[in-house]
């Protein structure tokens, strides 16, 4: 083969890798701009994640509560005290009372010797029940959580920022329920959560409690309500009626580190479960 036979072919060679390389780049190129497309937001919806972010930070901030790996505390029902534990990583829980034991351990929850005497007679309704309406505003920033502004607010006299919060169809139980929380203007607490509960009946749910929270804490840092009590909601008016006398009292809170125990969270000989996932 002649010299210039021999070099046109190598630069044949030469061209054909840069191409390829080339090719290569564009396409990691392209997929690097795919994986960072944001997904634009309206501005009630901008301005209600940054009511969210606000109300977090003034509760103590995600990062420090995102330092703990459980939460614990005792609930006074009526008189009657629950002592509840949550792992706030993977939310597997464990509850016990005098008269019952619940728990989930990832999959299933259950109830020993049965959920006759717990809130709904269901213990995927009732294992993390309380612990939700507690660990909120932290929560709202689970995945699937849809957050908007909801516009100003004058409740009974006080003046709130609200937004309204609904939920994507693979999160939870129900998704179908809907929040508005009202936020204290200044100071970014959260004061006051209407919602609705669709565990029951997803048809009939609809907004007419209010949820008060109350006698705040510093608890490691976080802003914990130690009081939560019940109203009557008219929706309409955007108005709060009388107390529905169902008042949650928490005490002895306490974030934890790392749980010593973790055995408590599976289900022990004889619980009657109910499944949740696959």
């Amino acid at each position: 083969m002649h010299k210039n036979q021999c070099f046109c072919l190598l630069l044949t060679i030469f061209c054909f890798i840069s191409a390829c390389r080339e090719g290569e780049k564009e396409v990691k190129k392209d997929k690097i701009v795919s994986a960072t497309v944001k997904i634009e937001l309206s501005p009630k919806e901008k301005k209600g994640v940054e009511l969210l972010e606000k109300c977090i930070e003034a509760h103590g901030g995600l990062n420090q509560w995102n330092s703990f790996s459980g939460l614990e505390y005792n609930l006074n029902d009526k008189g009657k005290l629950v002592y509840q534990i949550t792992q706030l990583k993977d939310r597997r829980a464990y509850l016990k009372s005098k008269e019952y034991e619940v728990g989930f351990d990832g999959k299933v929850a259950w109830a020993v010797p049965n959920a006759k005497k717990v809130s709904g007679q269901s213990a995927a309704f009732y294992y993390n029940l309380d612990f939700y309406f507690i660990g909120l505003p932290f929560l709202l920033k689970d995945k699937g959580v849809n957050t908007v502004y909801a516009g100003e607010a004058n409740v009974n006299g006080k003046n709130y920022e609200s937004i309204k919060i609904t939920f994507g169809n693979e999160v939870g139980l129900t998704p179908e329920d809907v929040y508005y929380l009202y936020i204290e203007p200044g100071s970014y607490i959260l004061r006051i959560l209407t919602y609705s509960i669709s565990y029951f009946d997803k048809e009939a749910a609809k907004i007419n409690s209010a949820k008060v929270y109350s006698s705040y804490e510093k608890v490691q840092g976080i802003m914990m309500p130690t009081k939560m009590e019940n109203f009557e909601w008219d929706n309409e008016k955007q108005e709060m009626g009388k107390s529905k006398e169902h008042v949650r009292l928490f005490s002895d809170i306490r974030f934890i580190e790392e749980i010593s125990d973790e055995s408590i969270f599976e289900v022990p000989e004889g619980a009657v479960m109910e499944k949740l996932s696959e």
